[in-house]
Parts: structure tokens; sequence; C-alpha cells
């Protein structure tokens, strides 16, 4: 337990905090978007990775008498604070796989719904992430999440916004990183609660250029039903 979070620190704080930030940001909206940290890139799946490699190697298997698999429905809303501040409706499904017992390996698939004054599509996708337990008890749990993947949406996102001249019109695949913080708290024996807040991104990664990435970041939050086999 003390490897974990020895890794985890590095990690995730071993930059300064004073780096720079993405444009228009201030750090709150972007917390662990300082450089050379970036979670709401594709580091947001690379570096929780590169740490849960680290645990399943140099920690024990200590999950002999623990539900391993869960799956879960989750609804959540972000808010856009630069371009057209679009508001962004989601709905993912997914798995837990407990790797660990302060750590969780998952997938889910997402949908989006973009609403503003000029962007109004939909985005399927696929995203990998980590989930760490900062703090865990029998019935009420903390943790930290971190993942990123890929999104189709069905018309280009973002459309050309204004916002200080910006005028480039996105593309239908970008990558989706997400990030946040929440709890996880007990039901019933095959059932948990779960309410969360999240920093999400849209980004094509300068793919095909950076002439067409207007990017997106939003901050919401997601109301979840986890769902376990009962034994």
């Amino acid at each position: 337990m003390k490897i974990f979070y020895w890794v985890l620190w590095c990690c995730l704080f071993g930059s300064n905090l004073n780096a720079q930030f993405p444009p228009f940001t201030k750090w709150y909206e972007n917390p662990l978007g300082f450089e050379p940290l970036n979670l709401h890139t594709v580091n947001g799946i690379i570096v929780p990775a590169a740490v849960a490699s680290a645990v399943l190697l140099l920690s024990k298997n200590n999950q002999a008498n623990l539900q391993r698999l869960s799956w879960y429905e989750d609804l959540g809303v972000s808010f856009g604070y630069y371009g057209s501040k679009t508001t962004i409706y989601q709905s993912n499904t997914g798995f837990l796989f407990v790797a660990r017992s302060f750590m969780s390996l998952g997938a889910e698939v997402s949908s989006y719904y973009t609403n503003d004054e000029v962007n109004h599509t939909w985005g399927f996708g696929l995203r990998p992430f980590v989930r760490f337990y900062p703090v865990k008890g029998e019935r009420f749990k903390l943790f930290f999440q971190s993942g990123a993947g890929l999104m189709y949406f069905l018309e280009e996102y973002p459309q050309p916004s204004g916002f200080f001249g910006d005028n480039r019109m996105g593309t239908r695949l970008n990558g989706t990183p997400k990030y946040g913080i929440g709890s996880v708290f007990q039901l019933s024996p095959w059932l948990q609660g779960q309410a969360a807040f999240w920093h999400v991104h849209v980004s094509n990664g300068n793919h095909p250029s950076a002439e067409r990435n207007p990017g997106h970041d939003s901050n919401g939050f997601s109301l979840s039903l986890i769902y376990q086999k009962h034994k």
C-alpha cells in the first residue's frame, strides 16, 4: 500500500504546481491540467496506466475474498467555460474490475449530446480508465479516476464560436479525456450509488492539424448506480 501512494504521488504531484495551464484556463477550472501532467490530454490514460502497471508489478494480489467485477449506469452533465461554452449531456455504461483493494481498472461506452448556440450533435465513444481509492470503508469509498478514449460525433465538433477570433472547425473524431473525484456508498448487498465531479475535454490532438482543433473543456457532475453480483 505504501508503494502505491509513493508512485501515485510522484506521478501526479511531482511537477511544479506553478507550471503553465492551457490558454484561457484558470487553475481551478482544470486543476490537473498543468504542465507536464496535462491530465486533460492523452496523459489522462497514460499517467494512471503507468501508475497501475507499477502497482500491479510491485504489490501483492489481495483480492481472494472480494467481489471483483461490477458494472454501472451513469448520467451526467458538464458546462463549458470558454469558446461557445457548450453544455454536454452524458450517458455512460461501463464496468469496474478490482485489481487491488485500492485500485480498479475499467472501461465505459459513452454518448455525448452537445448543446449551445452553434453545436447540436451526438457523439459516441469508448474510454478506458483507472480508478484509485485513497479512502475505502465497508460502506463508503472516495476515489480519484482518470481515463481517455476516442469519440465519433455525427457532425464536426466544435464548430466555430468566434471566441477571441477563433474560427477553427473541429472534426468528427476526437479524443475524450476525463478525470475527477467522487464517492461510492453501499445501498444494498448488490447495489451501490455514486456521485462524482468531473473535468471533461474534447480534442483531436492537432490531427489533422492545429487549424482543426478548437477543443472543448468543461466541468460537471454525474450520478451512477453500480451493480454487483450478490454472493
